[in-house]
């Protein structure tokens, strides 16, 4: 997704319930996105923030996941431009989608939060089936990534706190987790 180094494609602006023409060229299409893009970041981070801090528990890993959301979303966007450019509101088509988007991580971070919670309890009736979860999951991922997982949505600790013990940036840090989560759940179906 390239946009012009100049600002001309700013000047471009939609107003509430006005859509696309049907026949617009690929690059006014370019210019109407990236202006809803400029315009309406802002406000859907801080949706996306409010959304993910009130939904999610107290420590949750999505507090920190409002960008990626709103990243998630606009690739989204991106992918069904045709059909955002020519709704009658575009920029409620933008919202509704980064609410379900939202509820799609609150949901995964549910997930994996009552996977790592059934393989950390264990008390002496539940020994051999949590012996067996955790073996389970770490023949799948390492030790170190089955922790950090621990630490991330068990021990409640934020994205920051991890990223400045790690010495890592946050979206690289993102990004670990979401490999192990993928390699996880590519290994944990195959068998």
């Amino acid at each position: 997704m390239k946009f012009p180094k100049n600002n001309d494609c700013c000047q471009v602006t939609m107003r509430r319930g006005e859509s696309m023409p049907q026949k617009a060229s690929d690059t006014e299409k370019d210019r109407n996105f990236e202006a809803l893009y400029r315009s309406n970041y802002a406000g859907l981070l801080r949706y996306a923030t409010v959304i993910l801090n009130s939904h999610g528990s107290n420590g949750s890993s999505v507090n920190g996941c409002a960008e990626e959301a709103v990243r998630e979303m606009f690739t989204f966007a991106w992918e069904n431009r045709e059909k955002l450019l020519t709704h009658a509101f575009p920029v409620g088509w933008l919202y509704k989608c980064l609410y379900y988007k939202t509820l799609g991580f609150l949901k995964e971070d549910r997930v994996w939060t009552k996977r790592i919670l059934q393989m950390s309890e264990s008390d002496d009736e539940s020994f051999e089936l949590d012996f067996r979860l955790k073996s389970e999951m770490t023949s799948i991922i390492s030790e170190d990534d089955y922790l950090l997982l621990k630490r991330l949505y068990l021990d409640g600790y934020t994205y920051e706190e991890l990223c400045a013990e790690l010495n890592l940036k946050k979206s690289a840090l993102a990004m670990r987790i979401k490999r192990i989560k993928e390699r996880f759940i590519k290994e944990y179906s195959s068998d």
